[in-house]
C-alpha cells in the first residue's frame, strides 16, 4: 500500500523494506534561523504526535532521529508551478524529503518550500506506525494558487476558528484563504472609512488588528489571506447602514449600491481602498457577483470604480466572473469562474417557492446566469487569468449524496448544504481536473479555489462536516500534475479521518459505507 499522502507527491521513491525509527519523543530538529516558522510548526506537530502515543513504546537508549531543515536547490526533476501566486514575491515551493537511517533532510530554495516538505514528513509519521520508509520524495505544486474561500458573514466564525482553518490548509498544502467579509447579511470587517457599517455585523467584528494578526499567523503557516469586499451587489447590509446608496424602490433581493446616486461612488472607492490597504497579499477581491436588478450601465460604472480604487491603492484585483462583463479588469487581474456548467435554474419552480413580489428577481437571476458561458471566453480575449471555483465540484456547501454513518450525521446531512445544488458523492467531487473545467477555452489558469458558503452552518462542527472529506480532493487536484486514481486516493485518504478527530475536526462527514 502506498503511504497515506494527500496530495500525492510528484516523485516518490521509498523502500518499505528498509525503515528508520521515528519516535516523536526522540526527535532533534536542526534548522537555520530563516526557517524558524517551519521549524516551529514541525516541532508543534511532532509534540502532538508524542502526546497522542498510546502504545507505551519508547525507544530508550536508541539515538534520536535527526531532522535537518536546509535551504538548498529545488529538485530538478520537478517542474516549476504554473499559474499566479497570491504573494508579492512568488515563492518556489519545490522541495526534497530524503530519509536515511537516523536522519531526515528537507531541502528547498525558500522557507515556504521547507514547510511543504515538513507537511509531507508529518503525514508520513502519522501513517507509518513509527517507521519511516527510507528513500526520497521530490515534490512541488502544479498550480501556484491553491485556495479556500470561507464565508465568515452568514456564519460569523471567530478569529480562533479561522486560525484552525488555516492549520487545515497547511496540512493539505493549500496556500490561500479567501475571506468573504461583506454581504447582504452584514459587514464583518470593522470600517474606519464608514463606521456605520459596524452595526451590521452578524457577530463580533473582525478588526483591522485582528486581520493583521490573522494574516501574520497565516504567513507562518504558508497561507496568504485575501480579503473580499462584495460590491456592488450583495449589499443590503451597506444600504441599510447608508440608505442613500440605493434607490429603495429599485433595490433587488440582495441589494446593490447605485453609483449614480450622490455619494455612492465615493462609498465604493473608499471601502475598496480600505480593503486593499488591509490586504497583505498583492490581491484584493472586489466581489462583483449577482448584481440582480441593477442596470448594466450602473454595474459597469460600479465595477470600474472598484477596480480603479484597488489599482490606485497598489493592489491587483480578483473578481467573480460576472465582473468581466464590465470591461474594467486589466492584465494581471484574475477572473474567478464559479458558475458551473451544470447550473440550471427552473424559473417556474423557483417562482412557486417565492411570493409574487420576488418573481422579477427570479427572471433577473435567469437572465444573468444565461450569460455565464461567455465569461470564460471574455476573460481569454482580455488576456486575464482565471481562478477555477466551479460550483459543480468546488462548492463544498453541496449536500452529500451518500448516507452518513450514524443518526447525528444523517440529521446534519439533511440540514446542511445549499438545496439548489443536487447532492453529489465524494467521488463525484473528486473526479475532475483543472483542465476539464475549462475544456475548449484558451485561458491561463491562475489556480484552483474551493468555496464554502455558510447559509446553513450553525457551528464549527457543521463547517467540518461540509469541508471534510471533500477539501483534500480540491487540494490534490490543485497540487498534483497527473490525474490521480479514485481507488488509490480513497485508500490514501481513509487514515486521515483519525487525524481529523485528533485535531479538532471530528465533525467531519463519515459515510455509512466506505468511500
Amino acid at each position: 500500500m502506498r503511504p497515506a499522502l494527500v496530495p500525492w507527491p510528484h516523485t516518490v521513491t521509498l523502500n518499505d523494506a528498509t525503515t528508520t525509527l521515528l519516535d516523536p519523543a526522540h526527535v532533534v530538529i536542526q534548522a537555520e534561523e530563516s526557517l524558524h516558522d517551519a521549524r516551529a510548526w514541525l516541532q508543534g506537530e511532532i509534540a502532538r504526535l508524542a502526546a497522542a502515543r498510546t502504545d507505551g513504546h519508547r525507544a530508550d537508549g536508541a539515538p534520536p532521529l535527526r531532522i535537518v531543515l536546509l535551504i538548498g536547490q529545488a529538485p530538478r526533476d520537478v517542474p516549476p508551478a504554473s499559474g499566479i501566486a497570491p504573494e508579492q514575491a512568488a515563492p518556489d515551493e519545490r522541495h526534497t524529503v530524503t530519509i536515511a537511517a537516523g536522519e531526515v533532510t528537507v531541502t528547498g530554495p525558500c522557507p515556504r518550500a521547507i514547510l511543504r516538505g515538513a507537511a509531507t514528513l508529518v503525514q508520513l509519521a502519522e501513517c507509518s506506525a513509527g517507521r519511516l520508509p527510507v528513500g526520497r520524495i521530490a515534490d512541488g505544486p502544479g498550480l501556484a494558487w491553491r485556495g479556500l474561500m470561507l464565508d465568515v458573514v452568514r456564519h460569523p466564525f471567530h478569529v480562533d476558528e479561522i486560525r484552525r482553518v488555516v492549520d487545515l490548509l497547511t496540512r493539505y498544502k493549500l496556500n490561500v484563504l479567501h475571506l468573504h467579509l461583506t454581504d447582504s447579511d452584514g459587514w464583518r470587517l470593522q470600517s474606519a472609512a464608514r463606521p456605520g457599517l459596524d452595526a451590521t455585523s452578524p457577530g463580533e467584528l473582525i478588526t483591522r488588528r485582528d486581520l493583521d494578526e490573522l494574516s501574520a499567523f497565516a504567513e507562518t503557516r504558508g497561507v496568504t489571506i485575501v480579503p473580499e469586499i462584495d460590491l456592488p451587489g450583495h449589499s443590503l447590509a451597506a444600504t441599510r447602514a447608508y440608505p442613500h446608496l440605493t434607490d429603495g424602490g429599485a433595490a433587488a433581493h440582495l441589494g446593490y449600491v447605485d453609483p449614480a446616486l450622490p455619494g455612492a461612488q465615493a462609498f465604493i472607492e473608499e471601502t475598496v481602498t480600505e480593503f486593499a490597504h488591509a490586504s497583505r497579499a498583492r490581491f484584493v477581491h472586489i466581489g462583483g457577483d449577482e448584481p440582480f436588478g441593477m442596470p448594466f450601465e450602473a454595474y459597469m460604472r460600479a465595477v470600474g470604480a472598484a477596480v480603479h480604487a484597488a489599482h490606485h491603492a497598489g493592489s491587483r484585483v480578483v473578481a467573480w466572473q460576472e465582473a468581466v462583463r464590465a470591461g474594467a479588469l486589466r492584465p494581471g487581474d484574475i477572473v474567478q469562474l464559479w458558475i458551473g456548467a451544470e447550473t440550471r435554474i427552473d424559473a417556474d419552480a423557483k417562482k412557486a417557492e417565492l411570493p409574487e413580489s420576488a418573481h422579477p428577481f427570479v427572471d433577473q437571476m435567469v437572465a444573468l446566469f444565461a450569460l455565464a458561458p461567455s465569461d470564460g471566453p471574455a476573460a481569454a480575449r482580455a488576456g486575464l487569468s482565471v481562478l477555477l471555483s466551479s460550483s459543480d465540484v468546488l462548492y463544498l456547501d453541496r449536500p452529500y449524496a451518500e448516507a452518513a454513518s450514524d443518526a447525528e450525521g444523517e440529521a446534519r446531512r439533511a440540514r446542511l448544504g445549499f438545496r439548489d445544488y443536487p447532492p453529489k458523492t465524494i467521488r463525484e467531487m473528486f473526479d475532475w481536473t483543472p483542465q476539464s473545467l475549462v475544456a475548449g477555452l484558451d485561458v491561463r489558469i491562475a489556480g484552483v479555489e474551493a468555496a464554502i458558503w455558510s447559509e446553513t452552518i450553525t457551528s464549527f462542527d457543521d463547517l467540518a462536516f461540509l469541508l471534510l472529506p471533500r477539501l483534500p480532493a480540491a487540494a490534490e487536484r490543485a497540487w498534483a500534475r497527473e490525474r490521480t486514481d479514485w481507488k488509490d486516493y480513497r485508500a490514501r485518504l481513509q487514515p486521515h479521518a483519525e487525524v481529523w478527530q485528533a485535531t479538532g475536526w471530528g465533525g467531519a462527514f463519515r459515510p455509512a459505507t466506505a468511500m
